[in-house]
């Protein structure tokens, strides 16, 4: 049986979400329109209203990152801990573990067996490659 690891989900499964945001934001016509950025954001619409107090007419970017730092996505969350840490150019075991909701002794592992102290974005697919993972993000 072949490990999965959480470099393979990130992956399959973050990196094409961010992605997905990404060009979301470059390609889509402004004002955004709610059920578009609910869609892209994994958030119910109803979501989207609650949070912007269904002032939904004109949602640009900095309203989009208004409902990301208040979503309660997955996809928010991991935002909304990365910004908690000011997105910093280098990151510890720690801040891995939170960041993306992974056991930190798994993270330790592997920054121990990788000889890392600090995580960069250089060294980031090194270190997801050796932790294990087994649940859908």
């Amino acid at each position: 049986m072949q490990t999965y690891t959480f470099w393979e989900e990130y992956q399959n499964n973050i990196a094409p979400r961010i992605a997905a945001v990404d060009l979301f934001l470059k390609t889509a016509e402004y004002p955004l329109r709610a059920d578009l950025v609910a869609d892209v954001l994994g958030l119910s619409e109803i979501e989207i209203y609650q949070i912007l107090n269904n002032d939904v007419e004109k949602i640009d970017k900095d309203t989009f990152l208004v409902i990301m730092s208040q979503g309660s996505s997955d996809l928010c969350q991991l935002y909304q801990r990365e910004m908690e840490l000011r997105s910093p150019p280098t990151y510890t075991c720690g801040d891995i573990a939170y960041i993306y909701n992974l056991n930190y002794s798994m993270v330790e592992n592997a920054c121990q067996m990788l000889k890392i102290k600090e995580v960069t974005a250089f060294t980031m697919p090194l270190v997801f490659s050796n932790i294990p993972y087994q649940n859908a993000y």
